[in-house]
C-alpha cells in the first residue's frame, strides 16, 4: 500500500490488529459460492478495503467510488496490480443532505460544518446516483454494498434505499448516528428499513470484534436504534467505540459468516 505521509492508517493497525482485517475474511467468504462477486466500495479513500477485498478471493471485482483526487490516486496506486478487476471513479454519490464544505486531512475527506464556514463548497459536482454506480451490476451473481463516507452513510441508505436493496443482496455500512451529518431522523427510518428487509444484522464494533448478530425481522431494527442511542452516551463519554461497522444479509450467509473461523 502506498499512503499519504501523514495517513493514520499503519497507527490504527499497530494500535489494533483486528481493525481493518476482520472483512477480508466475510467477503472471501461472501464470494466463496458464486462465480463473482462485485463489491461497490464507496468512500475507498486510498483502497486499504478494496484491496482487502480484492486479494481475499479471485473472483471479487470492486468499483471503488472516492470524491477526492488525493485519494483517488492513491487509490489507483494501489489497486492498479489487480487489473481490470478492480474499477477507480472518482465522483461523489448523491445528492443527499445539504451541501457541505470539502475538507481533506491526512487520513480521510468528507463534506463538514456548514458552506457559510468557507472552504469549497459542492455546489455544480457532478454526482453520481446509486442507479447511475449500480448500472451492469446485475451480470453479478452477488454484490455487496460497502459505504464509508463520513456522515452520510445513514443518508444515501435511506434516500436510495430501493435502488440499493434491489441490486445488493449483502449491505455493510458504517453506523455513526453522533456524526450524522443530514435529517437525525433518518436514523429511526434506516432503523425501520432495516426491520423490514428480510436481512439477518451482523455488527462489529470499530475495531472488528464482532459484538452480535440478529436474525432477520423488526427486532433487528430496534436493536439499531437502541445502539444509535448508546453510540450517542458512549460518545459523550469519549469511550473507545466511536461508531459500528453493520453488515445485512441473508439468514444462510449470516450462519456461515458467523461460523467459527469465518470472521
Amino acid at each position: 500500500m502506498v499512503l499519504p505521509p501523514d495517513h493514520k492508517l499503519p497507527y490504527y493497525q499497530r494500535r489494533d490488529p483486528t481493525y481493518d482485517e476482520y472483512a477480508g475474511r466475510i467477503v472471501g467468504e461472501l464470494a466463496r459460492d458464486v462465480d463473482k462477486l462485485l463489491m461497490i466500495d464507496l468512500g475507498a479513500n486510498v483502497g486499504d478495503t478494496a484491496v482487502l477485498a480484492l486479494a481475499s478471493a479471485d473472483n471479487v471485482d470492486v468499483r471503488c467510488v472516492e470524491g477526492s483526487a488525493r485519494y483517488a490516486g492513491y487509490c489507483r496506486r494501489n489497486v492498479a496490480r489487480f487489473g481490470e478487476r478492480a474499477t477507480v471513479i472518482e465522483r461523489f454519490v448523491g445528492p443527499v443532505g445539504k451541501h457541505r464544505k470539502f475538507v481533506e486531512t491526512g487520513t480521510t475527506a468528507g463534506f463538514y460544518g456548514d458552506v457559510t464556514e468557507g472552504g469549497d463548497a459542492p455546489d455544480g459536482t457532478d454526482w453520481l446516483t446509486p442507479t447511475e454506480l449500480l448500472e451492469g451490476a446485475d451480470e453479478y451473481p452477488r454484490v455487496l454494498w460497502k459505504t464509508d463516507i463520513d456522515g452520510f452513510d445513514i443518508h444515501i441508505l435511506v434516500e436510495h434505499w430501493d435502488v440499493i436493496r434491489a441490486n445488493c443482496e449483502v449491505l455493510w455500512f458504517e453506523f455513526d448516528p453522533p456524526g450524522t451529518l443530514g435529517d437525525r431522523s433518518d436514523i429511526a427510518r434506516l432503523c425501520e428499513l432495516v426491520g423490514s428487509s428480510g436481512l439477518d444484522m451482523v455488527v462489529y464494533d470499530n475495531l472488528g470484534r464482532r459484538m452480535f448478530s440478529m436474525p432477520a425481522g423488526p427486532a433487528a431494527g430496534t436493536s439499531l436504534l437502541g445502539l444509535a442511542r448508546w453510540l450517542d452516551d458512549i460518545r459523550l463519554g469519549h469511550l473507545t467505540v466511536q461508531y459500528l461497522d453493520v453488515w445485512l444479509m441473508p439468514t444462510a450467509l449470516a450462519a456461515r459468516v458467523c461460523a467459527d473461523g469465518a470472521a
